[in-house]
């Protein structure tokens, strides 16, 4: 799914994936916009999880753009370890 990119207040919450009591994966922005990290929203707990392991005050999420096949063909990839 590849929503246009739209930034989102914390308050409204990204779509609950089927069967489970949290959210997609999105991206978080610090209320600084000088960083950002994955996370969810957990509606079990009511609250936003990040995935980085480090404090971060949301102010606003965005869903994580998804390339079509068509933006990358002609990219050659790399293996990371």
């Amino acid at each position: 799914m590849n929503e246009e990119l739209k930034f989102n207040p914390v308050d409204k919450f990204p779509a609950k994936v089927e069967g489970e009591q949290f959210s997609r994966t999105v991206l978080l922005y610090d209320k600084d916009l000088d960083n950002f990290d994955l996370g969810y929203y957990d509606f079990e707990l009511q609250k936003w999880q990040g995935m980085g392991g480090f404090q971060i005050d949301v102010i606003c999420w965005s869903y994580i753009p998804v390339p079509n096949e068509l933006q990358v063909s002609g990219f050659d990839s790399v293996t990371i370890d």
